[in-house]
């Protein structure tokens, strides 16, 4: 066991620095162009060379993404990611002469095809990663190749701003360097583990878009999968407009040229690998959805106050780096989502829809830098204040989606703040969704609960208990269903109507009872028909908790005493599983 997990670690470390040379020879060979192009039409000409080529490397991820995904459903992953190092290997091939001949549109089509190949790439270069790692390791993963993407991006952007630097603008010189950049990842691609196809056989189509709509139309089928997809697109958009409008942005308000503008973007990419692998330690082993409205919250922030300090070097420096921060820990748990839980048979169709949304993102940004420049005549630093709003508006919607997921990560933090928790009988739980009887003594339970869990869970309350206003009202945002006395619960079908429902969608079900006599409730329960066409057709387990909290101790250190207030000791319990 322990040699087949070297093996499979040892396969994803070549997998991620193939993807990390691809990602490397991509950005240095697009910032080439731009500068390529800047020197051949003047700088005055920066934001529609910005724009063409932004589009540009879009173009062949909206036309390719569902084709290259349905590849990856029925081909070998491993081999196809071989034969897109080769296809970059003949690229920058061809990117050599187009520079020897001082072609644009040479230049511009050398560009295009190698966003082609990182398109076929894109779906078997994610899809890859659950056939190479143990599932509870995915997030821990999906923060690796996020750090290492954006650390390519970090020194490609440094490389192509420095070899223009010291070479006084020879392309041929950097071309040749790009070369010898794929053939490394060529060699690395060999040493990927072989994972034989999925199995499926759905067939090449050539209507792009109903391919997309297929694929989204089964992502909407699996809890939450759907709203991932479209954060991961969004954080895409949000990305390209932040690296196509750091240029300007240092030419017009800082007083620098275009190249210094790249190096200005190597701080972003520098916190967005810093905030992939926070994003990553604060997930754990699983996937932690709830982090990225939060995050979203700090990229707005940074945003406006990127306008507000736009002349201030010394204030720009941080805050393009926070910025990049709130964005990787935004983007980490998307992509782990979605590997995570699309099926296995389609996961390349749905990473490639999700690529080709993300592509139409990066499109949308280019056509914003050119309307905001070229259009409505703003400086660059309005840049920053628009993509700050629409980030607002989109976290509205995204805040909604998740509210469950935020308020369990919360929950989750504040149980481990307010209390000092033992959980036992863990290997009790199965992966699937639980009804949970547990004894409830306090408001906090809610918190011990979650914060031993995972899964979104809703929960069913006795209403015997004396709540105060302020408690009801925190019940109501957390979506708490409280049973009413003079119905009990073995007797309330609506409740057993809204437990079903909730279990159909992949929540756990958390029902809180006064008697400290669990066993009694479960049996009272049972001998209900109608919750037992709930077990009946839902087919999940009833697992008894019981929640026990110490009694505080009075240390005689004033700082331990007041620490003791907050840090109570806990234990929750979880007993055998009853089917």
């Amino acid at each position: 066991m322990r040699l087949d997990l070297l093996r499979q670690w040892s396969s994803f470390t070549f997998l991620n620095f193939t993807q990390f040379l691809g990602a490397l020879n991509d950005n240095i060979y697009k910032l080439l162009v731009v500068y390529f192009l800047i020197s051949i039409k003047g700088e005055s000409s920066t934001h529609v060379v910005l724009s063409v080529t932004g589009a540009l490397f879009v173009l062949p991820f909206l036309m390719f993404s569902a084709g290259s995904g349905v590849l990856a459903d029925r081909f070998s992953k491993s081999n196809i990611i071989v034969l897109t190092k080769v296809l970059e290997l003949v690229t920058m091939a061809l990117g050599l002469v187009a520079f020897l001949y001082e072609s644009s549109y040479g230049a511009y089509a050398v560009l295009f095809l190698l966003a082609t190949q990182s398109a076929i790439f894109g779906p078997s270069k994610y899809g890859i990663v659950p056939e190479l790692v143990p599932f509870e390791r995915i997030t821990k993963a999906n923060g690796l190749m996020t750090s290492f993407t954006f650390f390519a991006i970090i020194l490609g952007t440094f490389l192509a701003s420095f070899i223009t630097d010291i070479t006084n603008g020879d392309y041929i010189v950097a071309a040749c360097f790009c070369i010898m950049i794929s053939i490394i990842g060529l060699i690395t691609s060999f040493c990927i583990e072989y994972t034989p196809p999925s199995g499926a056989d759905t067939p090449l189509n050539g209507h792009v878009l109903r391919e997309i709509y297929s694929s989204l139309c089964i992502a909407k089928q699996h809890p939450s999968l759907l709203m991932a997809i479209l954060g991961s697109a969004f954080f895409l958009f949000l990305g390209a407009f932040v690296q196509l409008n750091i240029i300007p942005f240092a030419e017009e308000s800082l007083g620098m040229t275009s190249v210094q503008g790249g190096y200005l973007f190597l701080l972003t990419a520098v916190g967005i690998g810093i905030g992939a692998m926070v994003s990553a330690k604060l997930s754990g082993a699983t996937v932690e959805l709830g982090i990225a409205p939060i995050a979203a919250i700090g990229v707005t922030i940074s945003c406006y106050m990127l306008d507000y300090f736009s002349t201030n070097f010394y204030a720009v420096l941080p805050l393009v780096v926070i910025v990049g921060m709130f964005g990787g820990m935004y983007q980490v748990p998307m992509d782990s989502y979605i590997q995570a839980s699309a099926p296995n048979h389609d996961r390349g169709k749905i990473i490639a829809a999700a690529n080709f949304l993300s592509f139409v993102g990066v499109l949308i940004a280019s056509a914003l830098i050119y309307l905001n420049a070229e259009v409505f005549g703003w400086k660059a630093d309005k840049g920053f204040v628009m993509i700050g709003t629409i980030m607002l508006i989109f976290n509205l919607l995204l805040t909604y989606q998740f509210f469950d997921y935020i308020s369990r990560f919360l929950a989750m933090v504040l149980a481990r703040l307010h209390f000092r928790t033992t959980y036992q009988g863990v290997e009790h739980l199965p992966d699937s969704p639980v009804i949970y009887v547990c004894s409830h003594t306090a408001w906090n339970d809610t918190l011990l609960m979650l914060g031993g869990q995972r899964r979104r869970m809703r929960f069913f309350i006795e209403n015997e208990l004396d709540h105060t206003p302020w408690l009801k009202r925190l019940y109501h945002l957390l979506r708490i269903v409280q049973i009413p006395s003079i119905e009990p619960l073995e007797h309330n079908q609506m409740c057993h109507v809204v437990m079903r429902n909730t279990l159909k969608k992949g929540f756990s079900v958390c029902i809180f009872v006064t008697n400290p006599n669990i066993e009694e409730e479960i049996e009272k329960l049972r001998r209900s028909e109608t919750f037992n066409a709930i077990l009946e057709e839902t087919k999940y387990p009833i697992v008894p908790v019981m929640i026990e909290k110490g009694e505080k101790h009075k240390p005689h250190r004033f700082f331990m005493r007041q620490l003791n207030k907050i840090h109570v000791p806990a234990a929750v319990i979880f007993g055998p599983a009853v089917t």
